[in-house]
């Protein structure tokens, strides 16, 4: 929900033409298109506007996007941000609200975006990224599975330990036994295709490990 002083702060940013909100919301006006906060087109001080957090919310009302500014490209540019940020292990240290505090949105956008790009949580996907970074290090590595466990973002032994093996119904010590009797475990391929399907819906494994 937009308070006063949202709305008064975003008003602000239109008319400054703050590019620092691009991608924070979007505002429609009566010509039935939306726009980003940076516009560059004219904005009557007396006019009101309607807000909106996502592109989706905006063309769900019945708005088109601004030739000028195209706003609906920024959507794109946030979520890669955000899923980058996710890729970095920013939620390992410091959460999925700290990751919106960096980004400067609110963590309920924030989750929303990914779900809108991706159709899964912001912690769904960082559980994928640890996982697969810590089969791939058990499986190429010789490192210690306490230290496979916190590379991979973990925070303990015990939590990698219960993690892992609810996701691929086998122990980091038997995953690694069993690499080394076949480049192809294929039992092993098939419990990570059942967490990416699980867990990720349209993200792809690839995109993430890559």
């Amino acid at each position: 929900m937009t308070t006063v002083g949202d709305e008064l702060a975003r008003y602000r940013a239109i008319l400054k033409r703050d590019k620092r909100y691009d991608g924070k919301f979007y505002f429609a006006k009566t010509t039935g298109v939306y726009c980003r906060a940076s516009c560059p087109a004219l904005h009557p001080r007396e006019q009101r506007y309607t807000f909106f957090d996502t592109v989706s919310q905006a063309k769900a009302s019945g708005y088109r996007a601004c030739m000028r500014c195209h706003p609906d490209a920024l959507q794109t540019d946030l979520s890669l941000e955000i899923l980058d940020k996710i890729d970095a292990g920013v939620i390992n240290d410091s959460g999925v609200h700290g990751l919106a505090d960096l980004l400067h949105i609110s963590e309920r956008h924030l989750r929303r975006v990914v779900h809108d790009a991706t159709g899964t949580s912001p912690t769904n996907i960082n559980q994928v990224r640890r996982l697969t970074a810590a089969k791939r290090l058990l499986v190429q590595t010789k490192l210690p599975i306490i230290d496979v466990a916190f590379r991979a973002g973990f925070s303990s032994l015990r939590q990698f330990n219960d993690v892992f093996k609810h996701a691929f119904s086998v122990s980091p010590g038997q995953l690694r036994k069993a690499s080394r009797h076949s480049t192809k475990d294929t039992s092993t391929t098939l419990a990570l295709g059942k967490l990416s399907g699980r867990l990720l819906g349209r993200v792809s494994l690839k995109q993430l490990s890559s």
